[in-house]
């Protein structure tokens, strides 16, 4: 009978996220229109959702705001990081939301 290693023996352990629990704020982060910041929100180690705590909601910038937000923190919450293509129309936007994130995420890192 081969000898089994305890590494064989023990029983498997479920993945866990990179990210420790809890509510983590981004820095405030200034564009053209206005500043953005978010928050990150991370369960059972992953990021599970984002919430905007500042962006431009006036004139022209509500109405792609609206359009790019929910693109934006849906495509986060799937790569599970900030590591995300910026959305079509929110130049200014797009780059904030990310580095917002991004300052939000480092603060949860295992």
């Amino acid at each position: 009978m081969p000898m089994m290693t305890p590494a064989q023996n023990a029983p498997s352990m479920p993945m866990m996220g990179k990210y420790k629990n809890g509510t983590y704020t981004g820095n405030a982060v200034a564009q053209y229109y206005g500043d953005v910041q978010v928050q990150a929100v991370i369960s059972g180690g992953k990021l599970v959702d984002v919430l905007f705590l500042q962006y431009p909601n006036h004139g022209n910038s509500s109405e792609v705001n609206a359009y790019a937000l929910p693109i934006l923190r849906s495509e986060a919450i799937t790569a599970q990081s900030a590591n995300i293509d910026a959305v079509s129309g929110a130049s200014e936007t797009s780059p904030a939301f990310i580095a917002s994130l991004s300052s939000a995420l480092k603060q949860a890192l295992i």
